[in-house]
């Protein structure tokens, strides 16, 4: 499947989604982290077998080890030769404008492939950079990790906000549980 293989060789006749599903794929096997972390993410925040980064939106401090399909993306990257490693911020000390406006418009582009690389793997649902997140807490959730632990992982600074974010995991599995009725 185009989302699971740790491989970009099946995209070599659509080049322009390669970028946009190592970051999916990276996303999730980095415990969901978001776009706005991935893309300032340097190499010095890689160290042995750990990626060290502080999350822009709570400040707080994460050290995710580097698990196999992650460390094949870095391997891809690492060739480029920059201090960052996605091919998102091109330079350094770029104004929080700049910062912003590279943001959303590669942000923009990552969520347009996406639905491209959705169509190719033959899934009919939406799928946003956020889906990486959400999978990653799910797949958690169903190998029965408990809320504590999916909350940590996820950075959320208040267990509420995973009960909630897994609540509404839940009612999509029963939305779909549902829908084996009229099958």
């Amino acid at each position: 499947m185009i989302f699971s293989s740790s491989r970009t060789g099946f995209l070599s006749d659509k080049p322009h989604l390669v970028n946009s599903r190592n970051y999916f794929i990276f996303s999730f096997y980095t415990r969901g982290m978001n776009f706005a972390d991935m893309m300032r993410l340097k190499w010095n925040n890689v160290s042995g077998d750990r990626i060290h980064y502080t999350r822009s939106k709570t400040k707080g401090n994460f050290i995710i080890k580097i698990m196999p399909p992650v460390k094949d993306i870095l391997n891809y990257y690492r060739k480029n030769k920059r201090p960052y490693i996605f091919p998102i911020l091109l330079r350094e000390n770029l104004t929080p404008t700049q910062l912003n406006d590279r943001k959303r418009k590669t942000l923009s582009k990552f969520n347009k492939d996406l639905k491209e690389l959705a169509s190719l793997a033959g899934i009919d649902k939406p799928v946003t950079s956020y889906v990486a997140r959400h999978s990653f807490a799910n797949c958690l959730k169903q190998k029965g990790a408990g809320t504590d632990i999916i909350s940590e992982s996820l950075g959320h600074q208040d267990i509420k906000t995973t009960k909630a974010y897994l609540k509404e995991l839940d009612t999509a599995i029963l939305d779909e549980a549902s829908e084996l009725l009229l099958q």
